[in-house]
């Protein structure tokens, strides 16, 4: 039998200590913190104030969705350790992803205190005071990064993302060249960039950027739906279903911060709509088989709810589905494409509303011939696009290098009217602002003959 000494056996458990760390670790960049979160409770009941153990345990519950549970988890590991900068930036960066941009405003600063070298502190810093809308501030932290860092790619990207906010086009396109510079093979960067040169009508540039892009990704349908928007050539009827899914995918996090921001108002004058031509809602039992056709997030939910027995939503994105589904209110949730849903529906619904999603069909066709078919008799059919404003020189509809359609009024009448469909109402508003310009739109309403 072999004895240990006191000093042997505190060296002994020490070491295997930081090989139980060592493979949660480990375990956890293979992109399973469900598991390492096992293996960092196992260290925590052995040693339950382990400074490492607690924050990257911490680091696995925000993972985990458990953002409450990380922050406390962190907060622990700084009461033992205070001076532990990994993990403050750590706590920054689940506050500002709870949007809790104060606190990790206050996190990120007493990382700068101890560290005020750490570039990816201050571009940390620079994203939640943009948040707040402190555009200077985070234009001053970004630019502390690149100093630090010069070939922090992402770092450029957020520079030019707030540049391009205040108005300062030139250097945020600077910025945004710097940055395919550093990252050739990034698609990100090619997007910012694009997005920046069509927001100022240089579509010219904007195309050549999009065919750079193209040869890292040649499959990309974002790429090939914006190149065409771009081309000014013949138009595709409607975008890919799986460049909508691309693209929504992707913007579900950020999708009604964003457009709160943009004034968006179309969920809201749908809403207003509806009550025109049904009265308000919540008078009577809600009576209505309603279809919310395009949901997202959800935005339009609360406001058919009133009116539905049966409230459904249908989406081709799975993303903004989730959102809808956290957001609630909905009996059932989608996710198919929109005109072959309706047409696999024949008679199912009593109203129908669409807010913002035939932006993205060209020819109107099929799909309002489907809605209409989707409607039983008397129902009701609401919904946006965005207008063209020069109607006689696009007299049906018209891509635009931003990547959405817009339609002339006198088609989208004539397509309700081949669809069965009576206008009932009809009116030019205002759906948001874009580069500090009003996006013109059409906002209808058509009834099924009784």
């Amino acid at each position: 039998m072999e004895f240990l000494t006191a000093h042997e056996k505190k060296n002994t458990q020490k070491i295997s200590l930081d090989d139980a760390l060592q493979l949660a670790v480990s375990v956890h960049r293979q992109g399973k913190p469900r598991l390492a979160a096992q293996h960092y409770e196992a260290i925590l009941q052995v040693a339950p104030s382990h400074p490492d153990a607690l924050h990257y345990m911490g680091v696995a519950q925000h993972h985990l969705g458990n953002h409450e549970g990380a922050v406390n988890l962190i907060q622990r590991a700084l009461a033992v350790a205070p001076d532990y900068v990994d993990a403050r930036n750590n706590l920054g960066n689940v506050q500002k992803e709870m949007g809790r941009h104060a606190d990790a405003e206050q996190s990120y600063r007493a990382v700068l205190e101890a560290r005020p070298d750490f570039a990816l502190a201050h571009n940390n810093l620079g994203v939640v005071l943009r948040a707040q809308e402190r555009l200077d501030e985070a234009a001053a932290a970004y630019r502390r990064a690149i100093v630090l860092s010069p070939k922090f790619a992402q770092g450029w990207v957020n520079l030019g993302n707030v540049l391009k906010k205040t108005g300062d086009f030139n250097e945020a396109l600077s910025a945004y060249r710097n940055a395919v510079l550093l990252s050739p093979d990034n698609p990100e960067v090619y997007r910012s960039l694009a997005r920046a040169l069509v927001s100022q009508q240089r579509h010219e540039e904007a195309l050549e950027v999009y065919r750079e892009w193209e040869k890292i990704e040649p499959d990309n349908p974002v790429v090939q739906h914006h190149i065409a928007a771009c081309q000014g050539a013949a138009a595709p009827e409607r975008a890919s279903d799986s460049y909508v899914q691309t693209v929504f995918d992707r913007f579900a996090d950020s999708f009604d911060d964003v457009l709160t921001r943009l004034g968006y108002c179309a969920p809201a004058m749908c809403g207003e709509m509806v009550a025109t031509l049904l009265g308000a809602g919540g008078d009577a039992k809600p009576a209505l088989d309603v279809l919310d056709a395009g949901c997202g997030t959800g935005l339009c939910g609360p406001l058919l709810k009133p009116y539905a027995r049966k409230l459904e939503g249908v989406d081709l994105s799975a993303g903004m589905l989730a959102k809808a589904a956290k957001r609630g209110g909905y009996d059932k949730l989608h996710e198919a494409e929109l005109t072959a849903w309706l047409s696999g529906h024949p008679a199912a619904y009593d109203l129908v509303v669409s807010a913002d999603t035939l932006c993205y069909f060209g020819a109107l066709d099929a799909v309002i011939k489907a809605a209409g078919d989707s409607l039983r008799a008397g129902g009701t059919l609401v919904f946006t696009v965005e207008e063209t404003v020069d109607a006689a020189a696009a007299p049906q509809f018209l891509l635009h290098p931003h990547g959405r359609y817009s339609h002339a009024e006198a088609y989208v009448r004539a397509m309700l009217v081949e669809a069965g469909l009576e206008v009932r109402e009809l009116r030019r508003v205002t759906l948001r602002q874009e580069a500090s310009k009003p996006v013109a739109g059409l906002l209808v309403g058509a009834r099924k003959a009784g």
